[in-house]
């Protein structure tokens, strides 16, 4: 189910690159397959670069900073987290919200702590999004 899934929303994204919620979503449960689906590193940059696009609109919302920082979680680059996670919680209008976020990096956390990965800077993202 978990591969079927993944291909779903990959096509769904290869079908319009600009919207880049079914990328998030390809990525993300890319990355809770054990061990990682590998195609997820070609896929991160290209929806990165598709949330960027609408990070530039004056439309943005709360959704795409949030997307920014799963994807940031998801790419290791803990040096862009604490900028996006402010974003963020500025843009936040409802707690459900981060809630929403922080059960996406909760998944995160426990697939790389089987894997024996750190992820206590993830944890402290999560309180932040809880706070």
């Amino acid at each position: 189910m978990l591969n079927q899934a993944i291909d779903a929303y990959r096509r769904g994204f290869e079908a319009d690159w600009r919207d880049h919620y079914p990328g998030v979503n390809a990525v993300t449960l890319m990355e809770l397959r054990d061990p990682p689906d590998p195609a997820r590193l070609e896929l991160l940059p290209v929806v990165r670069y598709a949330v960027s696009r609408r990070l530039a609109l004056p439309t943005a919302n709360y959704w795409d900073h949030a997307t920014m920082l799963e994807l940031s979680v998801i790419a290791n680059d803990q040096a862009a987290v604490s900028d996006l996670l402010g974003k963020a919680l500025i843009a936040m209008r409802e707690k459900f919200e981060g809630d929403t976020t922080a059960n996406n990096l909760e998944l995160i956390i426990q697939t790389r702590k089987g894997r024996g990965e750190e992820t206590e800077w993830i944890a402290e993202l999560v309180k932040e999004l809880r706070a």
